[in-house]
């Protein structure tokens, strides 16, 4: 591989990364780190998210990335900025500006639960949109998450609509009628058609659109190979992953750690 690019989180999330990478840049060589044996990011404390960041990113480094994407909000926005390793690390964050820049008015920030209690996020928002900041409004999307996780979304749709629904209702109930929602864990644009169905008047804004022009700089003429490693637990076997990924008809080259 020449050069390649490394995106990793602890789930299904960073696939989609992976795949937005792919579309833009097909040259690109990638390493795509699935780190199954942390899952989940989103209940970690943020002491325990640094501790598998450092070591994820010291472990790509060592496998031959160049540059690595952090394919995760909530470690992106606690911790990304205390790691002692991560010169050539880029995360992903809630698409804020684009958001005031269209001029929307009542946003959901949605995303896993360390990230949506953290300080950091709310001093992220602040640092990001200024006076605007009281129009975002942030709320633990983990159930939707573990839709994703569990496969539900594919196998029980019934299941995922009502959840989704009552999940909107609620924060409606909250914050008045929504206009705009960011997908701030990277699983949650798996969910997008249901969004779409359920709330068709809110924008979605997905991060990785802007990570995809963020990382230009860093892309290099390669193969377009995409390399593969799961990492399991007895908990998360990599088996159980593999089950989704063929629902979703997505075929890897990996090896498991």
């Amino acid at each position: 591989m020449n050069k390649a690019i490394a995106v990793f989180d602890a789930g299904l999330g960073s696939y989609a990364i992976v795949e937005a990478i792919k579309k833009a840049y097909p040259l690109q060589d990638i390493i795509y780190f699935a780190d199954r044996k942390s899952f989940p990011y989103g209940t970690k404390t943020t002491e325990e998210l640094k501790d598998i960041i450092e070591n994820s990113i010291d472990f790509l480094l060592e496998k031959g990335a160049t540059f690595i994407v952090l394919a995760s909000n909530a470690p992106s926005i606690t911790v990304l900025d205390k790691i002692k390793n991560s010169e050539n690390v880029i995360g992903i964050y809630p698409p804020l500006k684009n958001v005031i820049k269209d001029k929307k008015r009542n946003t959901l920030i949605i995303g896993a639960k360390v990230m949506i209690d953290s300080p950091e996020l709310q001093e992220y928002i602040k640092k990001e949109v200024g006076d605007f900041y009281k129009q975002f409004h942030v709320e633990n999307a983990s159930p939707l998450i573990q839709l994703i996780e569990s496969g539900d979304f594919i196998n029980n749709i019934e299941k995922t609509e009502d959840i989704i629904k009552k999940f909107i209702k609620t924060c409606e109930e909250k914050y008045g009628k929504l206009d705009s929602i960011t997908l701030s864990s990277t699983h949650l644009p798996w969910l997008s058609s249901y969004f779409q169905k359920i709330i068709p008047e809110a924008k979605l804004y997905d991060p990785a659109d802007s990570l995809v022009k963020t990382i230009k700089p860093y892309i290099t003429t390669g193969e377009g190979k995409v390399y593969s490693i799961i990492s399991e637990s007895e908990k998360y076997p990599a088996d159980e992953f593999l089950k989704i990924l063929d629902i979703l008809k997505i075929k890897l080259d990996y090896e498991i750690i």
